[in-house]
């Protein structure tokens, strides 16, 4: 057998290569009163002091100007003191001025009386980590003041749309006061569909900026989750009559109630079923169907249309979401209405969700909704 396989290096030798070794992590020892006693090769490495410049002086020569002013050194010695170690991440300097983001420890050596001997500090170099840190948070800032800009155009936006529909319904009442015949009847009517269109559309845009920004208050009071559904089935029901589809509303005898804002209630119901009146072909059908489970109600718009895809359900509630498909664009929308949903459902302390098998398969969204009770 060879010398070198019997001479094997006790645990002593063993920990001072390692030690000597462990370039990325500066060691040192420290006595009670805050002097460097030992200095590691990794120590010299991350300061950029040999032993000769260190060993002999305080620790606090490591910590920046401002912390050794605010006294952090003699700190995390009495903290370490205490409770036997003191963590910490922060900046750490260097003679020559630069400084480091370090993260440590500081640790105390006690005696079998538990008297402190002295103390061991351990850190590290992760300045790459504090830039990444920085980073991230500057992007999330930035995102941030993107999402509010975002808002405020949202919000002049709707407010300029909103200004010229007030002129237009008034002087479509004007010409049907002065004018006759059905044809012209016909054409105002239309007329005014596209307006109400608009107003809600407009409405809708304020409204998403008002949720982003945590704006809007709720009016409960306790309704009947079918008066909400009638009403909203009857604003979306000249669109479903254009387009030559089949509604059918089912809800169990009992009345389902619920504590909420009725003109939200509507709004969420409308945007749903408008959805599918628009998602679906013409000749198509949609049911709402409504019912309790547990301390629930629920509420499903089922539709025949041309469905969504499997890698859009994830997104399907973000803003300005639209889902591709083959149907000509102009039947579709800006992306505002299911964002908006999920907002004012959440206000209801309720949940959204969506179901589908994918394209061509139709779709079914679904509103849970905290019931108040049930009268028969």
């Amino acid at each position: 057998m060879s010398d070198d396989l019997r001479s094997e290096p006790n645990t002593e030798q063993l920990l001072r290569l390692l030690v000597d070794q462990m370039t990325e992590q500066a060691l040192l020892l420290v006595d009670t009163g805050g002097t460097i006693t030992w200095w590691s090769s990794g120590a010299e490495l991350v300061f950029g002091l040999n032993k000769q410049q260190a060993v002999g002086r305080s620790f606090s020569i490591l910590f920046t100007p401002e912390d050794q002013k605010a006294g952090i050194p003699e700190y995390e010695l009495a903290v370490a003191r205490t409770h036997g170690t003191a963590e910490d991440d922060r900046w750490m300097g260097r003679l020559d001025g630069s400084r480091f983001w370090a993260t440590g420890v500081l640790s105390a050596a006690r005696d079998q009386a538990g008297r402190v001997l002295g103390f061991g500090k351990a850190l590290r170099n992760r300045t790459d980590l504090r830039e990444q840190l920085d980073t991230l948070r500057n992007q999330t800032q930035a995102l941030a003041d993107a999402n509010h800009q975002k808002d405020v155009f949202l919000s002049t936006l709707s407010h300029e749309l909103r200004n010229p529909l007030a002129p237009l319904a008034n002087a479509v009442q004007l010409i049907r006061l002065t004018s006759n015949g059905p044809e012209l009847d016909q054409f105002l009517k239309i007329i005014e569909r596209q307006i109400a269109h608009l107003r809600r559309l407009v409405d809708d845009l304020l409204d998403v900026s008002r949720a982003g920004a945590g704006k809007i208050d709720l009016k409960k009071e306790i309704v009947s989750v079918e008066d909400v559904i009638e009403a909203a089935v009857e604003s979306v029901r000249p669109l479903i009559r254009e387009r030559r589809q089949t509604l059918e509303v089912l809800f169990p005898a009992s009345r389902i109630l619920v504590e909420g804002d009725r003109a939200r209630l509507e709004q969420i119901f409308v945007n749903l079923i408008q959805n599918a009146a628009k998602y679906t072909p013409e000749g198509g059908r949609i049911w709402v169907k409504g019912t309790s489970e547990g301390p629930e109600a629920v509420v499903h718009i089922q539709d025949s249309g041309i469905g969504i895809p499997h890698e859009m359900l994830p997104r399907i509630f973000e803003l300005f979401t639209q889902v591709e498909s083959s149907r000509p664009q102009s039947q579709g929308g800006m992306g505002i209405g299911l964002s908006l949903v999920k907002s004012l459902v959440a206000l209801h302390d309720g949940s959204v969700q969506v179901h589908s098998d994918g394209e061509g398969k139709g779709s079914e969204f679904t509103v849970r909704l905290p019931l108040k009770s049930t009268l028969d």
